[in-house]
């Protein structure tokens, strides 16, 4: 019961953070889910295609490094992933529509079909406010520490959520959760983990003392 109470207590403070966020014209390019949440506990329509989907760490530095490319290529579809990795969970996730810029892939993890991810990933990116873009990154899916230098090393603004603790990198925020495992494990079911980070200040800048109350996790909707 007290693990239970802890844990939702962390998640109300993650509502809490996320709804004191005054901006509603950002757009988060994320790696994986875990870039949704904002959008969800806001109510906000996703102004960005990369929700409900994820890269693997190779793809996606090189879509955020050359954005503006990979968003001007025609979204297609192929049957299987280039990585061995995702096999498993491209079976066990019903064979999800895996589709393909250029020579980036993309896991729709969370779409039925082809047709549902390319009608929503089109109305999406048109939504992309690109004087506002933030870069969210996780340390999972083949991600190395080379790829979390680059990543790093974007301009713009950018957070990178990992389990290790890396100083030298400035975009990277450790999670304490996954300390001493080889990456962070799914931080949008277990957002939970996530309640130490200050989601004003990356989308506002500081943080204001006149920010909303929270709202109870189980009265929110998710966006289109």
């Amino acid at each position: 019961m007290i693990k239970k109470l802890i844990k939702w207590t962390k998640k109300a403070a993650v509502v809490h953070q996320i709804r004191g966020i005054k901006s509603r014209d950002f757009s988060i390019i994320a790696s994986n889910c875990t870039g949704t949440m904002p959008y969800r506990f806001l109510k906000m329509p996703y102004l960005s295609p990369t929700v409900n989907l994820f890269f693997h760490a190779p793809c996606y530095i090189k879509f955020a490094s050359r954005l503006d490319h990979y968003l001007s290529q025609e979204l297609r579809f192929v049957s299987a992933s280039k990585y061995p990795e995702a096999h498993d969970t491209h079976t066990k996730f019903n064979h999800y529509p895996i589709g393909v810029l250029d020579d980036v892939e993309i896991h729709f993890m969370h779409y039925d079909c082809e047709d549902d991810a390319l009608e929503k990933w089109n109305r999406r990116k048109k939504r992309i406010n690109r004087d506002n873009l933030i870069f969210a990154f996780t340390d999972r899916d083949l991600c190395t520490p080379e790829l979390m230098q680059q990543f790093d090393n974007l301009p713009g603004r950018k957070i990178l959520l990992t389990a290790h603790i890396c100083p030298w990198l400035e975009s990277a925020v450790h999670i304490p959760a996954y300390r001493g495992q080889s990456e962070m494990g799914d931080g949008y079911t277990n957002f939970h983990t996530l309640a130490h980070i200050d989601y004003r200040a990356l989308v506002d800048g500081p943080a204001t003392s006149d920010a909303p109350e929270a709202t109870p996790v189980s009265s929110l909707s998710t966006p289109v």
